[in-house]
C-alpha cells in the first residue's frame, strides 16, 4: 500500500501568470484602468499598462508549457481581420475620436488583450485564472456602478444612467453578464454563484439597460432551472428571499424616476418606467422605436455594399444598428457575417454534443448579438467565447520549444 502523494504546488511561473493575467484582464475588461486614468486617479497610462502586462503574460505562458486548442485560437480571426482592415486597408476613416489613428490604437489594444486572454486558456491552471478574473470584473463593475449610482462619482457618458468604469451603460451590463457566464460555467459552488448573481444584479438595475435586464433574467432562470432538481429547497429559499429584494429594487427605481435627478431626463424616466413595468405587467415601453429605425438604416447600409462591407468601424460610428449581425456585415461584409455565424453555431453544436456543458458562457454570446453592435470590439466577449470553447472541445496541440533528450537504451544481460 502506498501513501497518496500531495498535489504538486504551482510553479513560480504559474503563480506569477495568475496574478499578471488577472490584473491585465480585469483591469482592461472592467474599464477600471482607462477610466481611473481619465479621472486622474491612476498614474500609469492604459497603453503602458496593457503592453507591459501583456509582454509579461506572453513570456509566462511559454514557461507554463501551453497546450493550444485550435477552436480557441480560431476566435482570433475576426479581431485580426478587423484590425488589419482598419490599420492597413483603411476602407472607413473614423474621426469620432479626432483621428483615425486613435481608432486603430483602440482596436490594437483590444486585440492584444484578446490574444493574451486566449493564450492564458492554453495553460494548466486556466480555469482558476479565468474564474478569478471574471469575479474581479463583476465586483469592479457592479461596485463602480453602485458607487456612481449613489452620487459619489461621475463615470457615465449618459446623464441619468450609471455605467461604472466602463462609462457606457449598455456596454457595462454586457461586460457583467459575460463575466457572469464565465463564473457560472467554471464555478460549481451553489451559494457562491448565488452571491455573485446578487452582486451582478446591482449593476443590472442601476444601468437602466432594458436589453441587459432581459439577458440577465434569462441567464438567472437558466441557472435556476439547471439546479432545480439538485437544489430544490435552496432555490425555493432564494426565490422567497428575492421577492422583497426585487420589490425594494423596483421601489428605488420608481423613486429615482420621480427624483430631481431624473426629472428632466426623459430617456432615463422612460427606462425606469419600462423596467418597473415588467413587475406590473406593462411592457409597452420595453420597445424602442429609435432602435428599430437604427436597425432599418443599418440594413439599408448593408444593401449598399453587401459583399465586402463599408470598412471596420462604420457600424459603430455611422449606422449604429444595435445588432451585431448587421454591424459585422456593415464592417467586413458577408464573409465576416459567415465567420461570426460559424463561430456561434460551432460552439452551439459542441455544447449540444457535450450535454449542455458551457451553456452559461454561450448564452450571453447569442443573446446580446441582437441588442448590441459592439460585441466583437470587446476583449471580454472573446474571452467568454474562449472559455466556452475550452470547456466544450478536447482537440489540442503542444508547442515544443526544445527537443527532449532521447531515453537511454535498455541493456539486456545474457546468461
Amino acid at each position: 500500500m502506498t501513501a497518496d502523494l500531495a498535489a504538486p504546488k504551482p510553479t513560480l511561473a504559474a503563480r506569477l501568470l495568475g496574478w499578471a493575467a488577472v490584473a491585465l484582464l480585469a483591469g482592461h475588461i472592467s474599464g477600471a484602468m482607462a477610466c481611473l486614468y481619465e479621472q486622474g486617479q491612476m498614474p500609469l497610462k492604459p497603453r503602458d499598462f496593457t503592453l507591459g502586462l501583456a509582454a509579461l503574460c506572453g513570456v509566462l505562458v511559454l514557461f507554463n508549457r501551453p497546450t493550444f486548442k485550435p477552436a480557441v485560437l480560431a476566435l482570433l480571426l475576426i479581431p485580426t481581420l478587423r484590425l488589419l482592415d482598419s490599420a492597413l486597408l483603411k476602407r472607413f476613416t473614423s474621426i469620432a475620436l479626432g483621428d483615425h489613428g486613435v481608432a486603430v490604437m483602440i482596436l490594437a489594444n483590444v486585440w492584444i488583450v484578446t490574444v493574451i486572454g486566449l493564450l492564458v486558456l492554453s495553460t494548466e491552471h486556466w480555469q482558476k485564472i479565468a474564474l478569478r478574473a471574471a469575479i474581479v470584473v463583476i465586483v469592479l463593475g457592479s461596485g463602480s456602478i453602485l458607487f456612481e449610482g449613489m452620487g459619489l462619482a461621475k463615470y457615465s457618458q449618459i446623464d441619468g444612467r450609471a455605467a461604472g468604469f466602463v462609462t457606457q451603460p449598455n456596454e457595462a451590463i454586457i461586460v457583467v453578464c459575460l463575466m457572469l457566464g464565465i463564473v457560472l460555467t467554471l464555478n460549481q459552488g451553489f451559494w457562491s454563484n448565488a452571491l455573485i448573481i446578487g452582486v451582478a444584479a446591482i449593476g443590472v438595475g442601476l444601468t437602466l439597460s432594458r436589453s441587459g435586464l432581459v439577458v440577465f433574467a434569462l441567464m438567472v432562470m437558466l441557472w435556476l432551472a439547471s439546479n432545480l432538481r439538485q437544489h430544490t429547497v435552496k432555490i425555493l429559499l432564494i426565490v422567497g428571499l428575492s421577492i422583497p429584494a426585487v420589490i425594494g429594487g423596483f421601489a428605488v427605481l420608481e423613486h429615482m424616476a420621480s427624483s430631481r435627478n431624473f426629472g428632466t431626463d426623459t430617456n432615463a424616466k422612460d427606462r425606469v418606467e419600462a423596467i418597473t413595468g415588467i413587475f406590473t405587467g406593462n411592457t409597452d415601453k420595453m420597445e424602442s422605436g429609435e432602435r428599430n429605425k437604427d436597425l432599418k438604416d443599418g440594413w439599408e447600409g448593408v444593401t449598399e455594399a453587401p459583399l465586402f462591407g463599408h470598412g471596420t468601424g462604420c457600424a459603430s460610428s455611422h449606422w449604429q444598428p444595435h445588432n451585431q449581425w448587421v454591424a459585422i456585415w456593415l464592417d467586413i461584409g458577408v464573409g465576416g457575417l459567415l465567420l461570426y455565424a460559424g463561430t456561434l453555431l460551432f460552439l452551439t453544436l459542441r455544447c449540444l454534443l457535450a450535454s449542455g456543458r458551457g451553456i452559461f458562457a454561450l448564452a450571453p454570446l447569442w443573446l446580446f448579438s441582437v441588442f448590441s453592435q459592439n460585441l466583437v470590439e470587446m476583449a471580454g466577449y472573446w474571452f467568454c467565447a474562449g472559455v466556452a470553447a475550452s470547456v466544450m472541445t478536447t482537440s489540442r496541440f503542444k508547442l515544443v520549444l526544445r527537443r527532449e533528450a532521447d531515453p537511454p537504451p535498455v541493456l539486456s544481460a545474457q546468461f
